[in-house]
């Protein structure tokens, strides 16, 4: 768990972060070895879980042996179905990442959303729920390595 006070706002609890996988994690289903290490380290540190719909069906190969939990989204509604899953482990306690459609609501209902604008683009939905907005995957994990990095972009 990890507290973040953000100047103008209350003080954030953040007990995990739930991750979108293709686009956000992932181009074209590949985790490159950067954000591998990353994510280990945010392991350390927090609850980190991925959801996905396994677009390229490489999910289980993809974060084998990384400290997290992988959930296969179920449903043609995947925007509802992560909206639930967030709510289930708490969305006060959690921050979300994402950039497509299917992760708008996601944003909106965490403690902190966080919209990735990397390759693939990001849906106006999402990039408008958001509380930051960043270049990558890497510039996402890294706000919780180093909170810090929320306060400054938080901040009133």
């Amino acid at each position: 768990m990890i507290t973040v006070e953000i100047p103008g706002r209350a003080a954030v609890e953040l007990a995990g972060v739930v991750f979108d996988m293709n686009g956000t994690l992932t181009i074209d289903g590949v985790l490159g070895e950067p954000e591998r290490q990353l994510l280990r380290r945010l392991g350390e540190r927090l609850a980190v879980y991925v959801l996905t719909a396994d677009t390229f069906g490489t999910a289980a190969g993809v974060f084998a042996g990384l400290p997290l939990e992988l959930h296969k989204l179920t449903t043609a509604c995947g925007h509802l179905e992560k909206r639930a899953f967030l709510a289930g482990l708490g969305a006060d306690r959690h921050a979300a990442v994402g950039n497509g459609f299917n992760d708008h609501l996601l944003l909106r209902a965490a403690a902190v959303g966080v919209c990735v604008l990397g390759r693939e683009g990001a849906h106006p939905l999402t990039l408008g729920n958001a509380d930051l907005v960043v270049p990558s995957t890497a510039a996402a994990i890294e706000l919780f390595l180093d909170p810090r990095r929320l306060v400054a972009g938080l901040r009133s």
